[in-house]
């Protein structure tokens, strides 16, 4: 597969260095074979992505799916993020690969033979099934790994929630003379529903794209 995907980025580089744009190279891109494995598309980004794909590979993308590809990505410092229908493998802005239902595509020889194989079982086995007594601790190993989620885990505590706790508290355990204790009961509760609404909607915001 390796020696396919080199041709076949030499090819969209030397068509590259001609000044040809990516549309003109898509349209006459040629069938680079290796074994069961044909690259036979590039897609725009950059770098350039090459990928095979095939209505034939009919691949479900589901929660084991994107588990196992957030594992191929994670050996190479990169992160992943599903937008259905596709699995994003990214990192700091740039695209790197992508699976989707029908094919997959990266922009290095080694992601993309890792993911025609651990993925798709193109040349070996899928890497698709998870050991049920330890799914919940891989899931939060991915979650501790994902610098995104905790950023926003730690600001949701110390800057949406602490201090309306902290506000909530000080009702409880302060009697006032103006202010009848339902009131400052009702209050407290409102402080409590306001926060976690606020936290609720941060979180959904900002970790909408985060891969299962």
């Amino acid at each position: 597969m390796s020696e396919a995907f080199q041709k076949a980025r030499s090819w969209v580089q030397q068509r590259l260095s001609e000044g040809k744009g990516l549309a003109v190279i898509q349209s006459s891109f040629p069938l680079f074979r290796e074994g069961n494995i044909t690259i036979n598309r590039v897609l725009s980004a950059d770098p350039p992505l090459l990928g095979y794909f095939d209505d034939k590979l009919a691949l479900k993308v589901s929660d084991g799916v994107v588990r196992a590809v957030h594992r191929v990505a994670k050996l190479r410092g990169l992160d992943v993020v599903f937008v259905p229908p596709e699995v994003r493998i990214v990192k700091d802005g740039v695209l790197y690969g992508l699976v989707r239902e029908d094919g997959f595509a990266a922009s290095d020889a080694g992601l993309f033979n890792d993911l025609a194989v651990k993925i798709y079982g193109l040349g070996g086995s899928p890497d698709l099934e998870v050991d049920v007594r330890d799914s919940w601790l891989n899931s939060l190993a991915r979650l501790l790994s994902d610098k995104n989620f905790v950023e926003t885990f730690f600001l949701v505590i110390l800057a949406i929630l602490i201090p309306p706790t902290l506000a909530a508290i000080s009702l409880i355990i302060t009697p006032s003379r103006f202010v009848p204790d339902p009131i400052r009961y009702v209050a407290v509760v409102a402080i409590f529903l306001v926060a976690f609404y606020v936290a609720r909607l941060y979180v959904r915001e900002n970790l909408k794209l985060r891969p299962s």
